[in-house]
Order: C-alpha cells, then structure tokens, then sequence
C-alpha cells in the first residue's frame, strides 16, 4: 500500500547535509515524497534517515525511484537482484577509505547514488565525513576554476587500492576481467540535473591531469586535494545502527574515519551512472 507522508527535514551544515524525518524508506512512498526526497539530495548533497528497519529488497525498489539498484559499484550489472545484496564488513578495508574520495571513478560510468545502511558498528568512532564538491569548486578563485574547467584527469584502479594489500590485489584482479584499468575524466563535472559545476578529481584514484606537464599536473592536484579537505565544505556523521544515509556520488566525496577496531558492518547499494560531462 502507498504511503503518505509530510517529511520533515532538519539541515546540517549551511554547506551540506540534511536529516529527513517521518519517512520508512521500507514503504511505498507517494510521487510527492520522492520528489521531496530527490530535491533534498540534489540541494544539500547527502540526506539521513534514522531507525530504518526496511529489508534490502525494500531499500532496492526505494533506489528504483532513482534509476537503476546494483549490489556494488565496481562489479555492479543491471541484473542485479536485491538478494545479491550481502552484509559487508568494512573494517577490513577501512584504511583504503581514510581518504576524500567519490565512489569508484576509475569506471567508465561512476555510480551516481550510493545508499549505505548501518547494520552495526563500534560503540564508538567509525564516523564517516562528506564534503560538497560544488562548495569545494565555488571556493576557488575565478582564474584556477576556468583553468580546470578545460581539463581532464587519469582515474586509476592501481590508486584505489594499493592501500588494501593482498585483498586490494585480489580486487584489482577480478575488476580487470571487465573493466579498463583506468579511464579519463573531466576535471570539473557538470552536474547533468542541476547544471553546477563540481570538483572531479580525488586522491583516492586521480593520477595527473591529462592536458598539463608532469610537474605541473602533480602541484595543482596536491593544491586540490589539500583544498577539499577545508571543514568549510564537509560534515561529520556519528552513525547508529539504522541509519541510512543516501548521498550523491556526482557532486560530494567522502571519507570514512579508521579510529576504530571493531567490526563495522553495512548494507550497501549503488545506483548505476553515466560516463562524467564536464562543462
């Protein structure tokens, strides 16, 4: 049956983050509630929702309302099922994500939506970080935002995962059998909803800029790199467990803080992208 709700919405931070109330994501919700929900994400980059009991059958058909659900966005296809969908523990890779990052660049085609659900984690710590890139972008000056609108980046698998060790290698190697170990996008991103114009380049994947010298490459990503990182773009999440947090992988990165040992264990949904346009 289809629900109805009137969601309410408390903001984080003036630069991103919003908290949406009075939905369970686990119902039909109403054309009027998506909508709500859409431009919430759109507006403020990543949304929050606590005491979310929904199944991953019902968090899928919710991601439906978006495009289209796959179980994990670097082996994801379109015949994904909801039931390929299993609890993943991320202590095991938590030293990889301890850096700003947006979600699998080294695709053709990045995932545009990532939805993580918190099954259970430490008692403490464990936080995840997003900054806005339309914020990080907005921040620079008119001279270095032309500069970088003309250009283009190397994404490379390698970088993702020379932090993980034995299991990044075992990573890498399964990614090969389907994808191109890198690909080339544009520096700056042009949001294809809002038309803003977003940073397109993180440490996690970014290895030079296509359209400069080596050394010239090396000291604008540094610069830009080190320029995301400003609190002025980013907020902090203290998770429990349910909470889910729905973000857009086009326009904010992430970093997921490692002070923690305990298990931290998440259910995690991606919706399918398109290859990044830049301006």
């Amino acid at each position: 049956m289809q629900t109805t709700t009137i969601p309410q919405m408390l903001r984080v931070t003036t630069a991103m983050g919003a908290v949406i109330g009075s939905v369970d994501l686990g119902k039909l919700l109403d054309a009027k509630t998506i909508d709500f929900i859409r431009r919430a994400l759109l507006d403020n980059g990543v949304i929050f929702f606590r005491n979310q009991n929904a199944a991953v059958a019902e968090l899928w058909e919710f991601l439906r309302n978006f495009g289209t659900p796959q179980k994990e966005d670097s082996f994801g296809t379109d015949a994904d099922k909801p039931e390929d969908v299993a609890e993943a523990d991320f202590s095991r890779t938590r030293k990889g994500t301890a850096v700003w990052h947006a979600d699998s660049t080294f695709l053709e085609k990045p995932p545009k939506i990532t939805l993580l659900r918190m099954v259970r984690g430490p008692v403490f710590g464990g936080d995840t970080c997003w900054a806005s890139m339309v914020a990080a972008y907005e921040g620079l000056s008119e001279p270095i935002r032309n500069m970088l609108d003309g250009l283009t980046a190397v994404h490379s698998i390698s970088r993702a995962v020379s932090p993980l060790g034995s299991y990044g290698d075992a990573f890498k190697a399964e990614f090969g059998k389907l994808h191109a170990p890198q690909q080339i996008h544009p520096v700056v991103q042009l949001h294809p909803e809002t038309g803003r114009k977003a940073l397109f380049v993180s440490a996690s994947a970014t290895t030079r800029i296509v359209e400069l010298e080596p050394a010239e490459s090396r000291h604008i990503l540094d610069l830009l790199f080190e320029h995301i990182k400003s609190p002025d773009f980013s907020m902090r999440w203290r998770w429990s467990p349910n909470d889910v947090a729905l973000w857009d992988n086009r326009s904010v990165q992430h970093y997921a803080v490692p002070d923690y040992t305990a298990e931290r264990v998440v259910h995690r949904i991606v919706v399918a992208g398109e290859r990044p346009r830049g301006p």
